[in-house]
């Protein structure tokens, strides 16, 4: 295990009380427009991608020429406000979705870091409890019982 700090981290908490108020109103300012959909309901849906999008547009192109033949249960102008409202939201994921890259890699790193230092304790206490060091097993079977491990031997074979 690599004792490399990589990072070292302490955000004031001004600054994350003033970072969480600014994502709540933006949330606040956008939420009543955007809906939430189950996993499925998700999984249904057939997506825009790159590919169908150039499809999309051009098909709302095609239907702004006069005298194209128009099936009646296809609605050109709801089309383009889902185009646009599409268009629209992009922008905003794509503002910030690089923060949330940052975030996450941040986390993770951050994670990381403090999983291999307990890692390396935990170690070193299993050493010591069975070295009999005073203290070190009272410590090893607490941190054994919450070690997010293999199961033992025993709890596989239930």
């Amino acid at each position: 295990m690599s004792n490399v700090n990589r990072i070292s981290l302490n955000l004031p908490e001004e600054l994350v009380a003033s970072v969480k108020q600014h994502f709540a109103d933006a949330s606040e300012a956008v939420s009543q427009s955007l809906i939430n959909l189950s996993p499925e309901e998700s999984k249904a849906l057939p997506k825009l991608g790159d590919k169908s999008y150039s499809f999309v547009t051009k098909t709302l192109e095609y239907m702004k020429v006069p005298g194209t033949p128009m099936p009646p249960y296809v609605n050109g102008e709801e089309l383009y406000i889902d185009l646009k409202a599409y268009d629209t939201l992009r922008q905003i994921l794509q503002s910030v979705m690089p923060l949330i890259d940052q975030l996450n890699d941040t986390m993770a790193l951050s994670g990381s870091e403090a999983y291999i230092a307990a890692l390396s304790f935990y170690n070193y206490i299993k050493g010591a409890a069975k070295s009999n060091v005073p203290g070190a097993q009272t410590i090893y079977d607490d941190l054994s019982s919450r070690f997010p491990g293999r199961p033992t031997k025993k709890a596989e074979k239930v």
